[in-house]
């Protein structure tokens, strides 16, 4: 019985893949070289240096500290400044709304007061009447 599925042999590409990943990755330091145009790095990036930067000792002991740590008054001290430092800095950002502005009446001399009140008429019983009408709700109307 034959089978008619076609066997393909994946081994050679999958070699010849390996084989140019591992050429390719060997040129990354002539890729720095290349123009900016096709892909290297521009001219104003900083260079590489000559020498790798050591890692840090792990296990090295620490330095012992030169200042003292603060007691409790030079911390309650330090505390207090920060805090009118901060209410400074509060006040400077968010100010006070300004107060407000009062106006200041002229005095009337009487002879004036006087005759503007005689100047004013009376009243019109009428006016009241249509400022009754106007707070009231205004009629329904229907419509088809």
């Amino acid at each position: 019985m034959m089978l008619n599925a076609r066997r393909t042999n994946l081994a050679p590409r999958a070699a010849l893949l390996f084989a140019l990943a591992a050429g390719l990755s060997g040129c990354g330091a002539t890729i720095s070289k290349l123009p900016e145009s096709v892909g290297g790095l521009p001219a104003g990036a900083p260079q590489v240096p000559a020498e790798a930067v050591p890692f840090p000792n792990v296990y090295e002991k620490r330095p012992t500290r030169e200042a003292k740590p603060l007691d409790d008054t030079e911390q309650k001290k330090l505390e207090s400044e920060l805090t009118t430092l901060r209410d400074n800095q509060n006040q400077r950002a968010n100010p006070p709304p300004p107060p407000p502005v009062v106006a200041v009446k002229k005095p009337v001399p009487k002879d004036a007061a006087s005759k503007k009140s005689a100047e004013k008429p009376a009243k019109k019983p009428a006016a009241d009447a249509a400022v009754a009408k106007k707070d009231a709700p205004p009629p329904l109307r229907l419509s088809n």
